[in-house]
């Protein structure tokens, strides 16, 4: 008969796991501001011991503040340990919150460290028959370790489990024996002080010699090495001490029902509540309740007849909704689902003339208004099967972006939660039987039941969005410019950009060529081959072979940064050769290389996506590549705009990019006179400004000084610090600290703008631009000076930046008007620039038209002013002559 297997527990070190957690990943907080990175983290590390260890049951264990009994014998006890970060502190009692979501006990003791109480537990669970593996990064608890306990380090979380047979291997010495080492060596992470001069090695090889301090001690004339004796013969009083510091106590009284460790079910309601408040989107989905599909009235079509039917029901309908099931980037519509009423959808099969004309006719009628989700890829994919959408659209995602541009997801399922309380289904969680038949009693495929949902969902979303745009203000923006924008970015996409393919590759050839040149001088300097994209070994090189000064340290060691390697550069050939190594390989991979693969085979154009809904401040942004970072400030990143091209004979690009449009933007916000008058009377607003910060003529002011101001120019606006424009201007902080006092001295008007936002920021909580577009800022009332004070530099910099993105939306739609009808067409869009292409013979006349559209697109205080150029290539640009 085979023995039964015992049942294992898990004790948790919390403290020593949130640690580990909030560590682990980079910030991470609400809407609201409050900091969800440790409990997040803390709750993936539970995931991950569940899923990899199985464990049948879970205790939480945590220190309370206060002084212990090992305080009272040793008031230096743990006394070089840092407080806890105030945003860890700040989240300590959401992650209790969440651990009893889970049906988890917690166990805590006012005057006893968990440590302690672990060593209680482990004695308590093992006389009761159960296997015990504390999770912990404390190696004071290897002294419990035994038979029927192991000990799992919170670091890894991995594999190995700490035996008998490991400590061993590690320590030199058995679990039974760690105190007496402990005493010995000390121990740095609780201020054990061991003995002075006895570090590990020597404190196993006594141990493992004598067996313990009291034999040692008995034994000290035994020892040959005089120092030696003469260590232990000063610190024996340290050494008994030690001893008893690491001892842990096993009769704590702490109170624990050990059946409620065993595994339970979480509360799914409790955290469905805590994930939604916390905002963990997809943890939210895994516990959140899915609505039960087949309450709902989902229809497939699949008899002859019956799509028409369906789609008959649409008639005169006010609104409807839809989701497309297809391939975009084959351009394929499989079917689409459609919604007139919640809880309502019927799927229509996309084959046959007929019917898709039927579709079309439902689609192309301007009375109906559309409801959907991310419609400029719906738009494309529609228009590439010969169907225009027309009538009143709402696109749920740009609605929920606009009423808080400050989530990080957008998806459909995220928007849903987040709005509606609804968990979508996705495709792992509907079962369906290889006869095609859903068990949810729905006949067809997943997808068809799917598209149902989500058309379903659409259409809830819009009579939830729909009146919190009204309510904050938003109805204009979003049916003015952004639906609009919609339409335009998706013609944008579709045009796609001409390429020049061979100059690529050809550049890329000849980097290849100069980056081998580089590497093999940076490996005759550095005297061996090393990885030279490896950060630690360029450590190794720079710091420990070359001895040069390591200026800055990071999480990962000493940093070897561009800033660093600048600095060093100046003192050593490598570090310069090291910056060209990086340009030339960063331009080559993420640019040369790049686009040649995004590049449509058939075409050689480049088709990249413009994104509405990513930044906080309302600008646009781009992927497939990034344009928004093609880099311009070195010749060698400039060299890839040469690459673009119209794509067609008899064209040429056309490039209107907005001058100093944001500081034009903050002189009309500020309302500052000497700012607007600068700009009135055409001034060249950076030599104006540092004739004001430097108390000099215009005409005595140099390159110099100009640069100088520029920085604080555009410094003002991102609320660049003393220290940051001491770094960038290479001066004291002393030095940029008089150049802010005085640029805010001669604009007092800009600081004046400054402080009202600041101060409408904290008693608003949002900020909004000269088109109304909202930004919430709750890091402005938060207790960590370092998210306050970037909460202040935020509200200033969203409403000059925002506005600014508002006006060249405005402008890209008048544009889009303007040249609907013509050749000249829109290609990119890149922070205040816009790129189209045009007929040669139309260059002159189009540029003028873009101009004036750019230039009057809003009335401000100050005159708006664009620059237009013309030429072969995107580089290659000279000024039209209007």
């Amino acid at each position: 008969m085979s023995k039964k297997k015992k049942k294992n527990i898990f004790l948790i070190d919390g403290n020593s796991l949130c640690y580990r957690a909030f560590y682990a990943i980079r910030e991470l907080s609400t809407s609201s501001g409050f900091p969800t990175n440790a409990v997040y983290g803390v709750i993936n590390m539970l995931k991950k011991l569940q899923k990899e260890h199985e464990p049948g049951g879970l205790v939480f264990v945590f220190d309370m503040p206060g002084a212990t009994q090992r305080h009272e014998k040793y008031e230096e006890y743990k006394i070089h340990r840092t407080p806890m970060p105030d945003s860890l502190a700040e989240q300590l009692s959401k992650i209790k919150e969440v651990i009893e979501a889970y049906n988890i006990p917690i166990c805590q003791l006012e005057g006893y460290e968990a440590d302690d109480i672990i060593a209680t537990l482990s004695e308590k669970m093992k006389k009761k028959d159960y296997e015990v593996v504390i999770v912990t990064s404390d190696k004071d608890a290897l002294q419990l370790v035994c038979k029927d306990v192991k000990v799992l380090s919170a670091h890894t979380l991995g594999e190995k489990l700490y035996g008998d047979k490991e400590v061993k291997e590690k320590y030199g010495v058995t679990p039974e024996k760690m105190v007496e080492l402990m005493a010995l060596m000390g121990d740095s992470s609780d201020n054990i002080p061991g003995v002075a001069g006895v570090g590990k090695v020597t404190a196993e090889k006594l141990i493992s010699k004598f067996g313990s301090v009291k034999e040692v001690y008995k034994n000290i004339d035994k020892i040959t090495s005089e120092s030696l004796k003469k260590k232990l013969t000063e610190g024996r009083e340290m050494a008994e001490l030690s001893r008893e510091l690491a001892i842990l106590q096993r009769d704590v009284p702490v109170d624990l029902d050990i059946r409620t460790a065993e595994k339970t079910e979480p509360d799914k309601e409790r955290l469905t509540e805590l994930f939604k408040e916390l905002e963990f989107g997809k943890l939210l989905r895994e516990v959140a309740p899915t609505e039960d599909i087949k309450k709902k009235k989902y229809e497939l079509a699949s008899s002859e007849g019956e799509p028409e039917k369906l789609l008959k029901k649409l008639d005169k309908k006010k609104i409807i909704s839809l989701y497309i099931d297809g391939d975009p980037q084959e351009g394929k519509i499989t079917g689409i689902a459609f919604s007139s009423q919640e809880g309502e959808a019927f799927y229509v099969p996309f084959k046959g003339a007929s019917l898709v004309e039927k579709i079309k006719k439902v689609i192309e009628d301007e009375k109906i208004i559309k409801a959907g989700y991310d419609l400029k890829e719906e738009i494309r994919l529609l228009k590439a099967n010969g169907i225009d959408l027309k009538g009143e659209e709402f696109d749920v995602m740009i609605a929920d972006y606009l009423v808080d541009p400050s989530m990080a997801k957008y998806g459909l399922s995220d928007i849903a939660m987040r709005r509606a309380d609804y968990n979508l289904l996705d495709s792992s969680s509907v079962e369906w039987e290889e006869s095609g038949q859903a068990t949810l009693d729905l006949s067809g495929s997943k997808e068809e039941a799917l598209a149902c949902e989500r058309s379903d969902v659409i259409l809830k979303l819009y009579g939830v969005l729909k009146p919190m745009l009204e309510e904050k203000h938003l109805k204009k923006l979003f049916e003015e410019v952004e639906m609009p924008l919609v339409k335009v970015l998706s013609g944008m996409e579709e045009e796609g950009v001409g390429i020049d393919i061979k100059y690529l590759k050809d550049r890329s050839k000849s980097l290849e060529k100069r980056l081998s040149e580089v590497t093999k001088r940076i490996y005759k300097l550095a005297g061996e081959e090393f990885n030279i994209n490896s950060p630690k070994q360029l450590q190794e090189v720079l710091y420990d072979k070359l001895g040069l000064p390591a200026t800055k340290r990071t999480k990962t060691g000493r940093s070897t940064d561009e800033s660093v390697l600048r600095k060093l550069a100046e003192i050593h050939e490598l570090p310069h050769d090291l910056l060209e190594y990086r340009e030339m390989n960063k331009l080559k991979t993420g640019y040369y290389d790049s686009i040649v693969s995004l590049a449509d085979k058939k075409t050689n154009k480049l088709h990249a996506y413009f994104n509405q809904a990513v930044t906080a401040t309302g600008r646009l942004s781009s992927s497939e590549p990034n344009l928004q970072n093609i880099p311009i400030k070195t010749k060698l990143g400039r060299e890839i705009r040469k690459a673009f091209i119209p794509g067609e004979k008899g064209m040429e690009l056309i490039a209107a990019d907005y001058s100093q449009v944001e500081l034009r933007v903050l002189a009309h916000l500020s309302g500052d006179k000497k700012l607007i008058n600068a700009f009135k009377d055409g001034e060249d607003i950076h030599r104006f400004t540092a004739s004001l910060i430097f108390d000099s003529s215009l005409e005595d002011v140099d390159e110099k000084m100009r640069s100088a101001a520029k920085t604080v120019n555009f410094g003002i606006i991102y609320g660049m610090s003393p220290f940051g424009l001491a770094k960038d201007l290479e001066i004291s902080v002393e030095e940029a600290h008089k150049f802010i006092s005085s640029y805010f001295k001669r604009y007092s008007g800009v600081s004046e703008f400054i402080e009202k936002t600041i101060s409408q920021v904290k008693k608003k909580g949002y900020v909004t631009t000269l088109l109304n577009r909202r930004r919430y800022i709750p890091e402005i009332k938060s207790t960590n000076e370092r998210l306050k004070s970037f909460a202040e530099r935020a509200a200033v910099n969203t409403i000059v930046q925002g506005t600014a993105a508002d006006l060249i939306k405005v402008a890209m739609i008048e544009c889009h008007k303007a040249f609907q009808k013509e050749k000249t067409k829109m290609l990119i869009q890149v922070h205040d620039e816009l790129v189209f292409k045009s007929p040669k013979t139309e260059v002159k006349a189009s540029a003028g038209k873009i101009k004036r559209i750019m230039e009057g697109v809003i009335d401000l205080k100050v005159p708006l002013k664009v620059d237009v150029e013309c030429g072969e290539n995107w580089l290659d640009m000279q000024p039209v002559k209007l």
